[in-house]
C-alpha cells in the first residue's frame, strides 16, 4: 500500500506540540525562617492552559548530588494560563508565613535547604530548573539560605540555569521575621509576568565577609561576588569602597573601580574579585561596593574583613572517638590523628598525651609521651598528629587532656577516653528484627535473647547499620545501667506507642538509633567487640535473601551467636510487605514468631544456694515449693520470657510455697538471692 508521507508528517507534528509544549515554569524558590526552616518551596507560573498537571512533577537536587528525578507528580487536574502554583513541604508554616494555603504539600521532596537545586519535569524529561544539580549552592550566587530567589519577567523556562534571569533576596534575610509581609525584604510572590523589562537593570551576588589577614602580612585572600545587567545602555561602574580593592581578573589588576561594557544591552554574569588592601593596622573593617549604570537602579555589596595583631598562635582541629581494645589482644588501641598548625611562632610546637595514650608525628611508628614540630619562618602548616591508647593496661576506663603548647601562647588542651575490654561473655545473641505496618512504618527494632545472667549490661549495646556503614563495635545504643536474667528477650524499639499498639506490651528500651528499613543490619556488640550480627553489614539488603522489609527476620533456635559472620540460612523470614496492611501482630497472617527463640546451651540454671530445689516442676499446682538448707532470708523473683518481672516476694526459713496460680501458662525465669548467693531456673507453669 503506498504510504501517505504528508499525513505521517502532519500527526508528527501534531504529537511533537503536545508533547513537548512547556505551559510550566519555576519562577520562584524560597528557604524560611520558621520552626525547621519552613516554609520551604517553590512557586511555578502557568503560560498556558494544561488540560493535565499529571504530566508535569518536579524533584530536588541536593547538596549537589546530582539530580534525584522526578519526585512529586501532579495530581490529573486542569489548570488555566496565569494560574500561580506553590508546592511546599507542609502546609501549617507556609500558611502562617504567606497568609495563603500551599496548592501542593510535597512533603520531604521539598525539603530543602538554600544550597539545593530544583527541576520541573514534564513527561519524565526536564524542562527548567532553578540552580546547578552538580554543585551545593552553598557561596554560590544562587544561594538563597534562609531567603529566596525570584525569576525575572519574560525568561525561562529552560534546561540551562543562568543566574541574570533571577533576583536574589541574600542569605538570611529571612533571619528573625515572621511572615513575608513583614520581612524588611519580602518573597515578591504572584509578581511574575511573561513580559520582560525594558528598563536598565543590575543583578548583584551576596555580600562578601572573611576578609581578613595578619597585621604585615596583607593583602587579604580574595574572594568574589557576581553582577549581570540587562537592557543597559552604558557600562556597569564597580567601585571599591575604602580599603578595599576590586578586579575583573583573579590575582592580578586590583584597583579603586573596575568597569563592565556591555553586550547588546547585557552583561552576562560576571565575577568580581574582591580583597582588603595591604598596609592596614589591626582593626576591623567594612564598606560597600557601589555598582551603577546610566538609568538602572544603584546596587550595593557589603565587604567586611579585619587585620589581626601578629601574635604567635596555634590551633588544632580533633574529631576524636574513644580509643578501645581487649586485653586479649595486648593493645595498643588502633591509632587515630588530629592536626595543628601556628603561625608567627618563636619557639617549637609541643604536643604531650596524657598518662596512658601516645603520640607520633609518622603513620605506626615513632609512639612516645610526646612530639615537637619546629617552625619555618615562624609558621606550621596542617601536621597530622598520631594518637593511641598504649599498650598493655589492665581492664578499664582511661581518660586524659592532650596539651599543646609553645612560648608565648596560652597552652591549649582537649580531652580523650579509652577503653580496655575484658574478654566478651556472649552472653546475648540477635533473634529477632522487624519493620512495621504502621504509620511511620513502625514498629522498627529487634529482639535479643540473654543466653547468659548478665550482671552489667552497660557492657552491651546494639547498632542498626544503615547504608551499609558497620560500628566496628561502637554501639550506637548502649544499654542502661541494670542487670538481665537467662532465658529472657528483650526488645528494642525506635518508639513506644506503635510498638505497644502492635504487640500488646511494652518494649524493654526504647531508641532512635533502631529506625531501620528492611534493608538494614544489625550488630549487637560487647566491651567494643562485634558478637553478634543479622545482615550483611557491608550491603544494603534491597533485594537479598534477608531483605524483611514491612516485615520480620526471625533466628531458628539453636543457632548462634556468630560473631561478624551471617548465615542467612540460620534465620526464616516473613518476605517483603507480609505486614502490609496490618494493624496488630497478633491478627497477621505472617505473625513476627516473638519470644519464641530456645537455645540448649542458655544458661538458665545457676546455683550457689546450697540445697536450693523447686517442685513440682512444671507446676501441677497453685504454688512452687522453693527450699534451700539456709533459714537465711530470700529474696524471690521470677520473669516471664520478655524479662517483666511477673512476682516478687521474700520469705525467712529452709521452706516456702509460692502462690503462682495468676501466672498464664508457660516458661518463666525463677531467681533467689540468699544474702550474697543466687540461684536461677526455667519454670514452667
Amino acid at each position: 500500500m503506498k504510504k501517505n508521507y504528508f499525513l505521517s508528517l502532519l500527526v508528527a507534528i501534531i504529537f511533537s506540540g503536545l508533547s513537548f509544549s512547556q505551559d510550566l515554569v519555576i519562577t520562584g524558590v524560597f528557604d524560611g525562617p520558621l520552626t525547621g526552616g519552613t516554609p520551604k518551596g517553590v512557586e511555578l507560573y502557568v503560560l498556558n492552559d494544561i488540560q493535565d498537571l499529571s504530566i508535569y512533577g518536579i524533584g530536588s537536587a541536593n547538596n549537589g548530588q546530582g539530580t534525584d528525578g522526578q519526585e512529586f507528580t501532579f495530581p490529573a487536574v486542569a489548570v488555566t494560563k496565569g494560574t500561580y502554583l506553590y508546592v511546599a513541604s507542609e502546609e501549617p508554616q507556609f500558611t502562617a508565613f504567606f497568609g495563603f494555603a500551599p496548592d501542593y504539600n510535597a512533603g520531604s521532596t521539598m525539603g530543602i535547604n538554600g544550597d539545593d537545586a530544583i527541576e520541573l519535569f514534564m513527561n519524565g524529561s526536564v524542562i527548567d530548573l532553578y540552580g546547578d544539580i552538580n554543585k551545593s549552592g552553598s557561596g554560590e550566587v544562587w544561594d538563597y539560605l534562609d531567603g529566596w530567589a525570584y525569576r525575572k519577567n519574560g525568561t525561562g523556562p529552560s534546561t540551562i540555569f543562568s543566574a541574570s534571569d533571577w533576583t536574589f533576596s541574600g542569605i538570611n534575610v529571612f533571619d528573625g521575621q515572621t511572615s513575608n509581609s513583614t520581612a524588611a525584604t519580602p518573597f515578591p510572590s504572584k509578581s511574575y509576568t511573561t513580559t520582560a523589562s525594558s528598563s536598565p537593570e543590575i543583578s548583584v551576588g551576596n555580600a562578601v565577609t572573611g576578609l581578613n589577614y595578619f597585621f604585615g602580612n596583607g593583602p587579604s585572600t580574595e574572594k568574589d561576588f557576581s553582577v549581570s545587567g540587562l537592557n543597559l545602555t552604558a557600562d556597569i561602574v564597580i567601585t571599591a569602597p575604602q580599603d578595599f580593592e576590586v578586579s575583573l581578573t583573579s590575582g592580578s589588576g586590583f584597583g579603586a573601580s573596575v568597569a563592565i561594557s556591555p553586550s547588546s544591552g547585557t552583561v552576562a554574569s560576571t565575577m568580581i574579585y574582591v580583597r582588603l588592601q595591604s598596609g592596614l593596622s589591626v582593626n576591623s573593617y567594612t564598606g560597600d561596593v557601589s555598582l551603577t549604570s546610566t538609568g538602572a537602579t544603584n546596587k550595593t555589596v557589603t565587604l567586611s574583613g579585619q587585620v589581626n595583631p601578629a601574635d604567635p598562635q596555634f590551633y588544632y582541629t580533633e574529631f576524636l572517638n574513644n580509643f578501645t581494645y581487649t586485653v586479649v589482644s595486648g593493645g595498643p588501641s588502633s591509632e587515630q590523628d588530629f592536626t595543628v598548625r601556628g603561625l608567627f611562632l618563636t619557639e617549637n610546637l609541643i604536643v604531650t598525651a596524657p598518662a596512658n595514650f601516645e603520640v607520633s608525628l609518622t603513620s605506626g611508628i615513632g609512639f612516645s609521651s610526646s612530639v615537637s614540630i619546629n617552625p619555618i619562618s615562624g609558621t606550621i602548616d596542617d601536621t597530622t598528629i598520631y594518637i593511641r591508647l598504649v599498650a598493655g593496661l589492665s581492664e578499664g576506663n582511661y581518660t586524659g587532656n592532650v596539651v599543646i603548647s609553645s612560648t608565648g601562647v596560652a597552652d591549649k588542651t582537649f580531652s580523650i577516653s579509652g577503653n580496655v575490654f575484658g574478654e566478651a561473655t556472649r552472653s546475648m545473641i540477635i533473634t529477632g528484627v522487624f519493620d512495621g505496618p504502621l504509620t511511620g512504618g513502625v514498629p522498627k527494632g529487634v529482639e535479643i535473647f540473654v543466653l547468659k545472667d548478665i550482671p552489667d549490661l552497660t557492657k552491651f549495646g546494639v547498632s542498626a547499620i544503615n547504608n551499609a556503614t558497620s560500628s566496628n563495635g561502637a554501639a550506637k545504643y548502649n544499654f542502661p545501667v541494670g542487670s538481665a536474667t537467662a532465658g529472657t528477650f528483650i526488645y528494642v524499639s525506635s518508639e513506644e506507642p506503635g510498638f505497644t499498639a502492635f504487640f500488646g506490651f511494652a518494649p524493654t528500651y526504647v531508641s532512635a538509633t533502631v529506625a531501620v528499613n528492611g534493608d538494614d543490619s544489625f550488630e549487637l556488640v560487647e566491651n567494643g567487640q562485634i558478637i553478634d550480627v543479622f545482615g550483611e553489614v557491608d550491603k544494603d539488603g534491597s533485594g537479598l535473601s534477608w531483605d524483611y522489609l514491612d516485615g520480620w527476620a526471625y533466628r531458628k533456635s539453636n543457632t548462634g551467636p556468630e560473631g561478624t559472620t551471617f548465615t542467612d540460612t540460620n534465620w526464616t523470614y516473613s518476605g517483603v510487605d507480609a505486614f502490609d496492611g496490618t494493624t496488630t501482630n497478633g491478627t497477621a497472617t505472617t505473625p513476627f514468631p516473638i519470644g519464641t527463640y530456645t537455645n540448649a546451651t542458655a544458661s538458665v540454671k545457676n546455683n550457689t544456694i546450697k540445697g536450693f530445689a523447686t517442685y513440682p516442676n512444671p507446676v501441677t499446682s497453685d504454688n512452687v515449693t522453693i527450699t534451700s538448707n539456709s533459714a537465711e532470708n530470700k529474696q524471690v523473683v521470677i520473669f516471664n520470657v520478655l524479662g517483666k518481672k511477673v512476682v516478687s516476694t521474700n520469705f525467712t526459713g529452709t521452706k516456702s510455697d509460692i502462690n503462682v496460680a495468676n501466672l498464664a501458662s508457660g516458661i518463666y525465669i525463677l531467681k533467689v538471692t540468699e544474702g550474697t548467693k543466687t540461684a536461677t531456673s526455667k519454670l514452667i507453669i
